[in-house]
């Protein structure tokens, strides 16, 4: 057992004694004692398995009403309306034993930050999460949202010291990753944001957390920053780029649009999906729009190698929807109609997203 491992079980072990002190004085029900004991036990057989406990899911009305409550908040700077990832109040590693008191409890405590969080007032919200942290200084929970809303209040140099805290004492928790990765990105260093972004990826997150990162374009972002930073060096492997295959191409996309071929930076967009290409020879979206800027250089040679890949793109992954997309669009060029047609019926089949869809039935208007 790794030492990190140990310390965690020795946590939950001594968080049960804790208990018993509690029901004997009379500050616990039994009924709490008798839940929580069955909590802190399994918890205490997880870390004896190498497993690390995870913050626990709220409900998802509660959920729900913090996410709505950050978003009003969360209208600063680069990256605008990121989230409040899971509700507080379940236990971690570095929290105490608080009893029932709802006004001085650390769940209490967490519980008026958020109230105050969600009502605007950030002031009162981090002194509150100070006087958790009094208590349980390793408290994830408050080190992240503390370090949070001190970005909201513009001292990021202070937020960032709080959320490098916050990984530490927890490093499996998304909230404090996802939260740091937007810090350092806002303060432009790529490559931390980059790798944070792959801890809070490997930490599992849930579903909503996830898709408010997508919506947010932080991936993109945060990749575009990455390669902006490294495009005068030589980059050969994802690994040098410290990017997923996804990322990087989406990045490759906004660097250059094919259907704007005339702006952006496509010497350096081509760069980036021959990296991916080389990690991941059939991958279906660099495969495509890798393609699609051979073929549009016009030259024989590159117009056959395009076509290749885009051909390539549609065997890698029959249902991309862009992959069908734009070979529909190369075969009309090349006279192919029936094969366009083709394409353009199993595109429609796929019920693509409405941009794509108007696409293709402008394609679809070229063979009447």
């Amino acid at each position: 057992m790794d030492d990190s491992r140990g310390d965690e079980q020795e946590f939950w072990l001594a968080s049960l004694e804790d208990l018993d002190e509690e029901l004997a004085a009379g500050d616990l029900d039994p009924e709490d004692h008798q839940a929580l004991s069955r909590s802190y036990t399994r918890k205490a057989a997880d870390a004896l398995r190498g497993d690390r406990g995870e913050p626990e899911q709220p409900d998802g009305r509660r959920r729900g009403k913090l996410v709505a409550a950050v978003i009003g908040l969360v209208a600063v700077g680069i990256v605008a309306g990121i989230f409040l990832g899971r509700a507080v109040g379940s236990r971690h590693s570095g929290d105490t034993i608080t009893g029932n008191d709802a006004v001085t409890s650390v769940p209490g405590l967490l519980r008026n930050a958020e109230e105050s969080a969600a009502a605007g007032d950030l002031g009162e919200a981090i002194a509150i999460y100070d006087r958790v942290l009094e208590r349980s200084p390793s408290n994830p929970n408050a080190l992240a949202y503390k370090g949070w809303l001190l970005v909201l209040e513009g001292q990021e140099a202070e937020a960032a010291d709080v959320l490098a805290d916050a990984v530490v004492a927890a490093p499996g928790y998304s909230d404090a990753r996802a939260f740091r990765a937007i810090v350092l990105y806002r303060t432009g260093d790529c490559s931390g944001a980059a790798g944070e972004l792959g801890a809070f990826d490997a930490t599992d997150p849930p579903e909503f957390i996830s898709q408010l990162v997508e919506n947010q374009g932080l991936r993109t972002n945060i990749a575009l920053c990455q390669i902006a930073s490294l495009a005068g060096e030589q980059f050969e492997t994802l690994a040098d780029l410290g990017l997923a295959a996804d990322d990087a191409v989406a990045a490759a996309r906004a660097l250059w649009d094919p259907k704007s071929p005339s702006l952006g930076d496509p010497a350096l967009a081509l760069r980036v999906y021959q990296v991916v290409l080389v990690d991941h020879p059939r991958h279906a979206g660099a495969l495509t729009f890798s393609g699609v800027m051979l073929a549009q250089t016009g030259l024989d040679d590159q117009v056959a190698e395009g076509a290749r890949r885009i051909n390539q793109a549609v065997e890698a992954a029959p249902n991309h929807p862009e992959a069908r997309l734009w070979r529909a669009w190369l075969s009309i060029g090349l006279g192919q109609t029936d094969q366009a047609r083709a394409d353009l019926d199993h595109l429609d089949s796929l019920n693509p997203p409405d941009e794509i869809a108007r696409l293709s039935a402008d394609l679809r208007s070229r063979l009447s």
